[in-house]
């Protein structure tokens, strides 16, 4: 048994095709993360009452003088973060906890658990910066949802299929229809397929995504130079 152990320990991480280090097992930080989202969503209104959703999200609109009216508005730098937890309904979450799941399960077993971790929290920062920056038209709405991060994750998908050059069109297709739909719903009135999304938010979490595995990818390119180098 002691022999078995110190094998293991002796034994050379695995790394993917991608050049990262793999993370074995289960996909745990992605269960994490849906847990999270979970959790926040059913006791969320336990905790806050029906006010819950406005009192985590983004609200890039809100002036001081709405901030001090209203109990759930406000630019408090937390709801960067809580924003990204937020759903408003149960079809909200479903499609987006979907959507975490089945990129979650290919993405983290390749680029190991806390490189998954970092990408999907730099990816939720970067679209709570895009709303907070492009703002939602004028008009005093809450935004919220992990939408912003997921798409972080896809982009990162793209970029990753990109990189094993594998067809990556169906993730340029799913990007131009969730970010360019909105943006045409709040450009058109009459046009409200997909009213209520943020467009700010998508775009924002793809462009951190995809910046971000990029340098995950150019730190992989330095080693491998560096190795070569030395043999």
């Amino acid at each position: 048994m002691d022999c078995l152990k110190q094998a293991q320990s002796q034994a050379r991480p695995m790394r993917s095709r991608l050049g990262f280090t793999m993370s074995a097992g289960p996909p745990l930080a992605t269960f994490v993360l849906i847990g999270l989202n979970v959790a926040v969503f059913l006791l969320g209104p336990v905790l806050l009452g029906d006010a819950w959703p406005g009192a985590w999200a983004l609200w890039p609109e809100a002036t001081p003088i709405e901030s001090a009216a209203f109990i759930d508005v406000g630019t408090e730098w937390y709801r960067w973060i809580t924003a990204g937890f937020v759903h408003f309904g149960l079809w909200h979450i479903g499609m987006n906890m979907l959507a975490l799941w089945q990129l979650g399960q290919s993405l983290e077993p390749a680029l190991g658990r806390w490189r998954f971790v970092g990408l999907y929290a730099g990816s939720l920062l970067g679209s709570s910066a895009a709303v907070q920056i492009i703002g939602t038209g004028g008009q005093l709405t809450a935004v919220g949802g992990a939408s912003g991060a997921i798409f972080g994750l896809l982009a990162a998908y793209g970029v990753v299929l990109k990189r094993l050059r594998l067809p990556y069109t169906s993730v340029l297709v799913i990007a131009a229809i969730f970010i360019g739909g909105p943006l045409v719903s709040e450009l058109i009135p009459g046009f409200a397929f997909f009213s209520g999304l943020s467009w700010q938010g998508h775009l924002g979490g793809a462009v951190a995504g995809a910046i971000i595995m990029l340098a995950m990818f150019r730190g992989v390119d330095r080693r491998e130079k560096a190795t070569r180098a030395a043999t």
